[in-house]
């Protein structure tokens, strides 16, 4: 066997693999597009096609009719969303400047400290949670969801932390030296360097917001406060047979996850790996 046999023959399993992880991934999402431009008759089709027979949108117009409050939970879900987002990324970069540019004895006792709650499985928090929650009259409001991303979070603190640290401390002592303090280092010099972790922050925070069923599921108890995911399950006991409406709802929950990757997508991988450049 030649040289240029084996290399086409590498090419093609190359290709293959490739092909077949493609299909594995976009497979559902492409199903899912395919879904909500069906009608209803078209499937219960058996076999089922992949293509509608023509480009039918009626699938949203049902989701609507069918439940009036789903504009309501798109609002509520991009309003708690923005406060966590805001929350996590002022919280976590004013306690990771500290770790990264504070001299302290106790800086690298307490940083492991706060790693070590990483290992915590959220499953064990979930019902002290909710007790302390519940004595603080929290309940059935969106403080619960809010409150805790404006007190830090460990693994945003440590992505802060470590990119903070790439960043060189001569650009401290040139502000000290003209005239500047501690807090303007940190406004001025190192957050608008760092936009890169914050794009990864903001991302990873609404993200995991976005996606959060199970703390809107426990703490809220009124319809029109739910959010989009607590409200998508809701909608699945309505229109259990409608799925083309069942999809258009599905497609609507991950739009913004959609372009958010889509436009930050240079800034993740740039703020990850610099992250890991410096212990």
């Amino acid at each position: 066997m030649t040289t240029s046999n084996k290399r086409l023959i590498k090419q093609t399993g190359k290709y293959a693999l490739l092909t077949a992880a493609l299909v594995l991934f976009a497979g559902p999402l492409v199903w899912m597009l395919s879904t909500m431009m069906k009608t209803k008759a078209e499937t219960y089709k058996v076999p089922p096609g992949l293509l509608p027979e023509s480009l039918n949108f009626e699938a949203f117009h049902r989701l609507f009719d069918v439940q009036p409050l789903m504009w309501r939970w798109i609002q509520n879900s991009f309003t708690i969303s923005a406060l966590v987002v805001l929350g996590a990324v002022i919280s976590s970069s004013i306690v990771a400047y500290g770790f990264s540019r504070f001299s302290t004895k106790y800086k690298d006792r307490l940083f492991p400290i706060v790693l070590m709650t990483l290992m915590i499985p959220p499953s064990i928090l979930m019902i002290p949670s909710y007790v302390l929650f519940t004595k603080l009259h929290w309940v059935d409001t969106w403080l619960p969801l809010i409150v805790p991303a404006w007190l830090g979070g460990a693994y945003y603190i440590f992505l802060f932390r470590q990119f903070f640290m790439t960043i060189p401390q001569e650009l401290d002592e040139a502000t000290y030296l003209d005239g500047g303090n501690r807090w303007t280092v940190f406004t001025k010099v190192i957050m608008p360097l760092s936009k890169p972790i914050v794009v990864t922050t903001v991302i990873f925070a609404f993200v995991n917001s976005w996606l959060d069923f199970l703390g809107p599921f426990l703490y809220i108890k009124s319809n029109s406060m739910f959010t989009l995911s607590v409200g998508l399950q809701l909608l699945i006991g309505q229109t259990s047979q409608d799925f083309p409406a069942l999809a258009a709802g599905a497609f609507i929950s991950i739009v913004p996850i959609g372009l958010l990757f889509l436009f930050a997508q240079r800034y993740i991988v740039e703020g990850v790996v610099l992250t890991g450049s410096k212990g």
